[in-house]
């Protein structure tokens, strides 16, 4: 996801850690924004008039141009469709494909891919990496680029990921290095790497010297290839991981996106079919072109992405919880809509929409039995989204909504200063609500041991922090003196995509 997190020993519960020292303002890289983007008619203007370059083919696939500034690469997408999903591998000139696994897709999805494979005559090399964060890393990448050398990989060959988001940045970076980068064509078996990361992101990277995603590079796909039958043996928490990026979108974009939700999760559950699946896929991508076409290094607008990532990434991130990253975005929306209803940007018909949005969905987390609101709170102050707005002591910037399709729009980053005692607040209102939830660990019913959580990996210390809390007494004030004077974006998507 491209944030620097340091593996280490969390605080004593509690406790916060020691601030991190702020760098010189020539550490951070400028943005480079059009101007005319720092409009919010242009903006509305932009989201509705999204066309999508997509097309339904006669051999049954869908066929979308996935946008990252000016760079376009097929998306093909299907359902039982891998006979024809390699009709079109086939099409680039090519030596060989080298097919990177992890342990589990090596083992369900690696037979019916090779058997397909020499169906059609395509020549294929294969490697297998570690299935966990702790294999992503310079030791396994330089495996990967021995392997392929010494198995005469050359220029003509195509690096092809099979599997999750670790399998996808780790031989992505692998493709960019090769040969000074050679074809990367993505095989996402899981439904979140499906529309959030392998299909519609040019971030490649492995951890490194204890940091998450500190070694890498962009490099795009040449082409993407989307089977939603591998995602058959995924289960309930997997689903939700995808899902909760979808009901993000839903929030930011409405539209589309909402009736997506609507006629899912609203009515499903987590449960959908292989079209279905289908179709979700191909409209979580869909919003990734609107934005990466407009900002293809997540860098202002595309920020917009981030939404529901404060809160939720730290609860992620704090040891003994267990949650998937989209259940995590999800209840990070929760703490989010309680801010802006705070702060008097959402109304309450509103925050009660966004909310039930949010419900159908049903995320789960499991919760240490303890105060966890100082962890969390210290992970929220160390945010990625710091240094894009100047520091202001006592506040955190956010991303708020203000309702379904209308983003609170304070400035280019979409970021609002929040005054520290409301995240607190907003923290334990999200911690109380989901401990009254309850967690049933995968399958309805069934309660989930306390298990404790690998070391999480913590964000590099590459920026500023925000100042130590304010009295609760100054909230009021701090809440009228930090609110930027109001300022709104409409970005709803259309009811349905333009061809």
């Amino acid at each position: 996801d491209g944030h620097h997190r340091q593996i280490g020993r969390p605080p004593p519960h509690g406790k916060s850690q020691s601030p991190l020292p702020r760098p010189p303002p020539s550490a951070m890289a400028p943005v480079d924004i059009p101007p005319e983007m720092d409009n919010k008619d242009f903006l509305q203007q932009t989201a509705l008039a999204h066309k999508l370059d997509s097309e339904d083919m006669p051999n049954g696939l869908k066929k979308l141009g996935m946008h990252i500034g000016d760079h376009v690469y097929p998306v093909y997408l299907g359902y039982n469709k891998l006979p024809e999903l390699i009709t079109e591998l086939k099409k680039l000139d090519l030596d060989k494909v080298f097919l990177g696994y992890d342990e589990m897709t090596a083992k369900h999805c690696g037979p019916k891919l090779e058997a397909e494979l020499k169906k059609q005559g395509v020549e294929f090399q294969r490697c297998v990496m570690g299935l966990t964060e702790s294999a992503k890393t310079v030791s396994t990448l330089d495996m990967i680029l021995e392997t392929f050398l010494k198995g005469g990989g050359s220029r003509k060959t195509v690096m092809m990921p099979v599997g999750g988001g670790i399998v996808s940045n780790t031989f992505g970076l692998a493709a960019g290095l090769l040969f000074r980068g050679i074809r990367l064509v993505q095989v996402p078996t899981s439904f979140l790497n499906a529309h959030d990361a392998a299909a519609s992101s040019q971030k490649q990277a492995v951890n490194h010297a204890g940091y998450k995603n500190i070694v890498g590079l962009y490099h795009c796909p040449t082409m993407v290839l989307v089977d939603t039958s591998f995602y058959s043996s995924l289960g309930m928490v997997q689903m939700k991981a995808g899902l909760g990026e979808l009901t993000k979108n839903a929030a930011l974009f409405g539209g589309v996106h909402y009736e997506l939700m609507k006629k899912t999760t609203k009515v499903k559950g987590w449960q959908l079919s292989g079209e279905d699946l289908v179709e979700a896929t191909f409209t979580g991508i869909a919003a990734k072109d609107m934005l990466l076409r407009l900002d293809p290094r997540e860098k202002h607008i595309a920020l917009l992405f981030e939404y529901g990532h404060t809160i939720g990434h730290a609860l992620e991130l704090t040891e003994g919880t267990i949650t998937s990253h989209g259940e995590g975005v999800a209840i990070g929306m929760l703490g989010a809509s309680y801010i802006s209803h705070k702060m008097g940007i959402m109304s309450e018909a509103d925050r009660k929409e966004h909310d039930d949005l949010i419900g159908w969905l049903d995320p789960e987390i499991y919760l240490p039995d303890r105060d966890l609101t100082d962890e969390v709170l210290d992970k929220v102050l160390h945010d990625n989204k710091r240094g894009y707005i100047p520091e202001k002591e006592g506040f955190a910037p956010f991303i708020l909504n203000k309702r379904i399709g209308e983003m609170h729009y304070p400035n280019i980053y979409y970021l609002e200063y929040v005054p520290v005692p409301l995240v607190r607040e907003a923290i334990q209102y999200v911690v109380e609500r989901m401990r009254k939830r309850g967690y049933s660990g995968g399958k309805p019913g069934e309660v989930k041991k306390a298990t404790r959580a690998a070391k999480p990996l913590k964000r590099h210390p590459s920026s500023f922090i925000y100042g130590d809390d304010i009295p609760e007494a100054k909230l009021q004030k701090t809440l009228d003196k930090g609110l930027t004077k109001e300022k709104s974006i409409k970005i709803e998507a259309p009811k349905e995509f333009k061809k």
